[in-house]
């Protein structure tokens, strides 16, 4: 095995948690009151308007989440200006700069063996992200669906991102918490899969397309590892 591909959101800065699931959580946290149905009627609404729109460019992560939860406060009726959010926002982003950096050894390690890349439904602003957040140096390839134009589950997507590590599907290994996104199209291409069934509101039906099922990144080494070593023999 010579590569990894990691999927993004959800994945390296969540460690599985849904982002429907991480934005929910803070809404209980701070009190904000509102219908679950409701709520991820907004949620999927902001998620449509920034995939669907400009490229954000070199937009920060925290600016990302300000939008993210500035849309859904806006779509649920509750007022301008809403001190809440801004707790809410500096909470969530602590949360994930911690989870992140709990995985950043890991990344680490891993790129000293593989050829690591992320494929990622975003919004144009992905290598900024990555860097925002130490994490470009680990990655050969960032491939954002704003900027390829292709979207997850298309598995073009993956396809570009194996192409682009210049590897086979045979080679490569698919790590996501997405089975629909990331776990079928990856199967499909013939990469061997890393299911990360975390925090979820749905289960798929039926698994069989992941090879490896993990409830944590923390799981991914005992996996990859051996793989390393035994592609060095």
């Amino acid at each position: 095995m010579k590569a990894v591909l990691f999927d993004f959101g959800g994945t390296i800065d969540t460690d599985g948690v849904h982002w429907s699931e991480e934005f929910w959580e803070f809404y209980r946290r701070f009190g904000v009151v509102v219908g679950r149905e409701e709520f991820e009627a907004a949620y999927l609404g902001i998620e449509k308007e920034l995939a669907e729109g400009a490229s954000l460019g070199e937009t920060t992560f925290y600016e990302t989440l300000r939008r993210q939860f500035a849309g859904q406060f806006k779509r649920l009726g509750l007022p301008e200006g809403d001190p809440r959010l801004e707790k809410m926002l500096d909470a969530c982003y602590a949360h994930v700069t911690e989870v992140i950096r709990k995985a950043s050894p890991l990344l680490g390690e891993l790129s000293k063996r593989f050829r690591l890349g992320v494929v990622s439904n975003f919004y144009g602003n992905l290598e900024a992200v990555c860097r925002e957040f130490k994490l470009n140096h680990y990655f050969t390839v960032l491939v954002d669906s704003a900027v390829v134009g292709l979207r997850k589950p298309d598995p073009r997507i993956w396809s570009l991102g194996l192409k682009m590590l210049d590897v086979s599907p045979a080679e490569a290994f698919v790590i996501g918490d997405s089975y629909e996104r990331d776990i079928v199209p990856g199967k499909t291409l013939g990469c061997t899969t890393l299911w990360l069934k975390g925090k979820r509101r749905t289960v798929p039906p039926s698994t069989a397309d992941a090879d490896y099922t993990i409830g944590s990144l923390d799981e991914v080494k005992r996996i990859l590892l051996p793989a390393a070593i035994k592609k060095v023999r």
